[in-house]
């Protein structure tokens, strides 16, 4: 086999993880797809799932049954942002004044992840790639923020107690 061929299809293959960020779902609905095999070209390797790019994005084959499928279809043009929000800084340290005895857990989360029509809460996030930090005083952003994080990689939610399922729930269920 040709050696520039065999690097060309290794830089096109990735794991569901990459697949689920740019498809804008999570990584569990991805292992649906892929065990209904639903994504073009995914075949496992060694217990981990190989799944090929077709114009820089996963190809998902629509289903028969059910609503169309919310996933992304073409690669994202805007970065995920990330945001920390004042506001709810400022009403935790009211309510730590109010009620010593409150815990981590009691608080509310701060950190906004905003990814294309998602806005999700939390309070650790880990980047997985480079980002930078933006601070735009005359163009803030449309939830009023000057100062925001913003990559075009992976952004992982980490809670306080570092568990990622209950981090990603919107705040009225937490």
């Amino acid at each position: 086999m040709n050696k520039n061929y065999s690097a060309r299809v290794k830089n096109t293959i990735i794991g569901t993880r990459e697949a689920a960020f740019l498809l804008g779902i999570c990584c569990q609905r991805v292992r649906v797809l892929l065990s209904q095999n639903r994504i073009k070209g995914a075949y496992k390797e060694k217990g981990f799932w190989q799944i090929p790019l077709y114009n820089k994005m996963p190809v998902v084959i629509p289903g028969t049954r059910g609503p169309e499928g919310v996933w992304c279809k073409r690669l994202r043009k805007k970065p995920t942002r990330i945001h920390v929000n004042q506001q709810k800084i400022k009403a935790n340290g009211k309510r730590i004044k109010n009620d010593p005895q409150m815990t981590p857990e009691q608080l509310m989360p701060v950190i906004a992840l905003k990814q294309t029509n998602r806005n999700d809460l939390g309070y650790q996030m880990e980047i997985d790639g480079p980002c930078r930090i933006v601070y735009k005083p005359y163009d803030p952003l449309p939830c009023g923020a000057h100062l925001w994080i913003e990559t075009y990689y992976p952004v992982q939610f980490v809670d306080t107690k570092f568990q990622p399922v209950t981090s990603r729930q919107a705040y009225k269920y937490v």
